[in-house]
């Protein structure tokens, strides 16, 4: 697990963060006017930030169950495609991971596409899962507000919601965070927990609000999904909004 600290204005009374996965770059199905219109989103205003995990290519090769021959980009066109197509909101996106379609690749030739993407794009890279500190805005003590994301792909092979969120939940039992940010599942799901946690400099017990976010995909309906069965899911993702003044976390979907 890497950590990381973005330190954002100061001036923010709150941000956006839209988490997005599962892109798919590549893949005959995938929607290039609803990447787009979120890159455009995320351009739009200085308080609008990205996280990237994943499958933001789909690289296909002989050995995966994508089919290599019906791609319409080659992995060097993909990885060319994605860096023009966010290289608008480079020094937005606070954070990347890699997917299991970009692992091919880098588990084939040892090439990792997903970091030189990063790299392009002056974003933060973890491999496998990253912990984010997010620092930003002015309280009335003068100091940031502070957040901490814990994002990683995906794992889980469960077609029902129920399971996905299982899955995504038990993260928590990883490391204690605010957020928690998964993809993989092409599933767009929401929901608040709570954890009491020891303050020891003060001496109590304090309760801490937790979010979970299974973000949504970037495919329309066919193909692979289509062949093995799987129901149609609300494409596109959600938008985490993050205040200032209080610690407060709203998921806007």
């Amino acid at each position: 697990m890497d950590f990381h600290t973005e330190t954002l204005s100061q001036k923010h009374k709150y941000i956006d963060i839209k988490p997005i996965s599962d892109v798919h770059i590549g893949d005959p199905h995938h929607d290039t006017d609803l990447i787009q219109n979120d890159v455009d989103w995320i351009t739009a205003k200085d308080n609008r930030f990205a996280l990237l995990n994943g499958d933001i290519m789909d690289t296909a090769t002989e050995r995966s169950v994508s089919n290599s021959y019906e791609s319409t980009l080659t992995p060097q066109e993909q990885l060319d495609y994605a860096r023009k197509l966010f290289k608008p909101a480079a020094g937005s996106i606070l954070g990347m991971t890699q997917g299991n379609h970009e692992r091919r690749i880098y588990r084939d030739a040892g090439f990792d596409t997903t970091k030189e993407l990063a790299f392009s794009l002056q974003s933060f890279y973890s491999r496998e899962a990253l912990l984010l500190k997010v620092r930003f805005g002015k309280r009335r003590n003068f100091k940031h507000q502070v957040y901490t994301i814990y994002m990683t792909h995906g794992f889980t092979g469960s077609r029902m919601v129920g399971g996905k969120a299982n899955r995504l939940e038990k993260l928590r039992k990883i490391v204690v965070s605010d957020v928690y940010i998964v993809g993989h599942s092409h599933q767009k799901i929401t929901f608040p927990k709570a954890i009491f946690v020891p303050d020891l400099r003060n001496e109590k017990v304090v309760e801490k609000k937790q979010v979970f976010i299974n973000a949504g995909h970037y495919l329309n309906y066919g193909g692979y999904g289509q062949i093995k069965g799987y129901d149609p899911t609300d494409r596109g993702t959600v938008i985490l909004r993050l205040y200032a003044q209080e610690k407060k976390i709203e998921v806007i979907s």
